[in-house]
Order: C-alpha cells, then structure tokens, then sequence
C-alpha cells in the first residue's frame, strides 16, 4: 500500500505516536506492549510507544516493561511525570510525543493488530479530526465476565459522547491548541472534557469502528465496588462545562436509571414503614427490574443478579448520596 504525502511527514520522526498510561498493572502492562509489537501498518509508516507512569521509585512493573523488547529497541521509550492522575500522565504522554498523530490508551487494554492503521488511515483523510476507537471485552476473560460477581466491563462502538481515551486519537496540533487535558479532573471525565474542547475548538468527530482494544474485565467486588462508588462524581462539573452533555444522561437528571429507580424505591420503602402498608412497595419494581435483568432474563442469570441486590442498594445508595453532594458543589443537578 503506498503511502500518500503528509505535509506532517519529516525524516525519522514516526507517523503516530501511542501514550499508554500505566497505573502499575504489570501483566496489563505486558499484555498492552505486545499487542502494539504486533500492529500491522500501511506501507513503510511507523509508530512510538510512550509509556507514561507516576515518578518515584522504579516499580516492578516497570522494571519488567524496561526489558520488554520495544523499549530495548527504542521503539518505546519510558516517561516518568509527577502527575498521579490519567490526565497528568496522559499530558505528559503527548508532550514528549514527535508524532502528528497521537493515540491514546491504558495499560488494561490490548489494541487489536489494525488498530494504529485505522486511527492513522482516518487521520490521513482528514488530518484536522478527533479519532474515536472502541473496546471489546478481552476474549481471554470472557470467562470472567460471564462469572465473576459485579464484574466491571469497558465495551462501546464509537460514536459515544463520553470519547473514552482508552482507544482514540487526536492530532498533536489540536492538543497543543486546547492546552491538553484538564488536570483538575481526578478521577474521571477528563477524556469526555478533552474531546467537547475540541469540538469547540471546530475539530470534527470521526468514528473509526476499526480501531478496537481489548478491554480488561475488572472484578473489584462489593468492597472494592463501594470503595470506586464516587469514582465519576465529576459529571455535574463536565454538565456545566458542557451543557449539550445532559442530553446524554437519563430524563437529562439522572446519571444512570438506576440511580432514578432506587431514589424511587427509597420512597416506597420509607412510606410502607410509615404507614404500615404493602402497597408502596411496589415502587421499588421498576429498581428491582433493572438489576433482575443485568445478566440476562435467563432463570441463571436472574439468580445470579438476585443474589447481589443487597450490595445493588448500597451500591446505589452510595453513588446517589456522592452526585447530590457534587451537584451542590457545582450548583448544576445530576444525581
């Protein structure tokens, strides 16, 4: 396949540049170098790995990616940066980038062997575009998620409004225009920040279903689970920031229906008890509903979600109490 001409294209300097951020997975991060060793590119492109980690003492995780043979051959090179959070890493990521072209993704996930030659194909038909990949469960924890209590699970086909980093990619000149990503954002939401900048800016959204990570299966548990409960609290903050972003979320007030059906079951279970009536109960059907029917309404899979319905509820419960105190904080509701 021949390549066509890159008013970007400069000797030696490679034609995408991936940001893996690491948050110390040590398999993960194995896993994710191996599969960007197997990418496939058109005709004579190439691609850097930067992998990005908090500074400090050297884990083993990253002693053992040092070995890797992409950082031996200096494909990839190690980049360490004080940030502790995604976006820090990620800013840094991009920063020490020498590409025009940088993709992002993680250390749990597994880009498939096209994915760089996607996101570089659509680049190359419009070199102004934000690039939105997808995710897919892993195939080899399939297992896993059709298992495992509560397991957390990454998959989307692009396009989605939330521009989940974990598979994108976005021109160095449109990074450097919107100042990168926001670093006051913590915990979640700076991907969804970043690419409603751009679009701001007057980039364009383009969908590339052809470029697909495998996405690890979290199994955090009903501890870990409360623990993480608070985990996407800055979503008032993105609605405010970003107002045509409600329309994306539940009756544009509710972060997820589950979270308007168990304020509803809260309801019925309060005035049953007050007034001693059966009645009431039933507004708590349409919670129950929606957790019955999380595994499927196979009689395996209705038993399998009736058995988490306690920690459903405090699970909830957790997460409601955590947006309404956002949504005060930033005087705009999503619960």
């Amino acid at each position: 396949m021949s390549r066509p001409a890159d008013a970007d294209a400069a000797p030696g300097r490679p034609d995408v540049s991936v940001v893996l951020a690491t948050a110390g997975r040590r398999v993960g991060l194995l896993w994710a170098l191996d599969a960007l060793a197997l990418q496939v590119l058109p005709g004579d492109a190439t691609l850097e790995v930067l992998v990005v980690h908090t500074a400090g003492p050297v884990a083993e995780p990253l002693q053992a990616a040092a070995e890797h043979p992409l950082v031996v051959s200096g494909v990839a090179r190690i980049v360490a940066d004080p940030a502790p959070f995604a976006a820090g890493k990620r800013n840094a990521g991009w920063r020490a980038a020498r590409a025009p072209l940088v993709a992002f993704t993680d250390d749990d996930c597994r880009p498939r062997p096209d994915w760089a030659a996607a996101f570089l194909r659509a680049h190359r038909a419009d070199p102004t575009a934000y690039l939105q990949g997808g995710a897919a469960i892993d195939p080899d924890q399939e297992r896993v998620a059709l298992r495992a209590p509560r397991p957390r699970l990454q998959t989307f086909v692009p396009p989605t409004p939330w521009a989940e980093l974990c598979s994108a990619a976005v021109p160095r000149a449109a990074l450097q225009h919107v100042g990168g990503l926001d670093e006051t954002f913590e915990r979640a939401g700076e991907d969804t920040d970043l690419a409603w900048r751009l679009r701001d800016a007057g980039a364009p959204w383009t969908a590339v279903p052809g470029a697909v990570v495998d996405h690890a299966v979290e199994t955090p548990g009903l501890r870990g689970a409360l623990r993480v409960a608070a985990r996407f609290v800055d979503a008032p903050r993105l609605v405010r920031r970003h107002p045509g972003l409600r329309a994306h979320f539940a009756a544009g007030l509710f972060f997820s229906p589950a979270h308007a059906w168990w304020l509803l079951g809260v309801a019925g279970v309060g005035r049953a008890v007050l007034r001693c009536e059966l009645l009431p109960l039933g507004l708590t059907a349409p919670w129950l509903a929606w957790h019955l029917t999380r595994y499927g309404r196979t009689p395996r899979g209705a038993a399998r979600a009736a058995a988490e319905l306690p920690g459903d509820a405090l699970i909830d419960g957790a997460q409601v109490a955590a947006f309404v105190a956002a949504s005060v904080r930033e005087r705009t509701p999503l619960l």
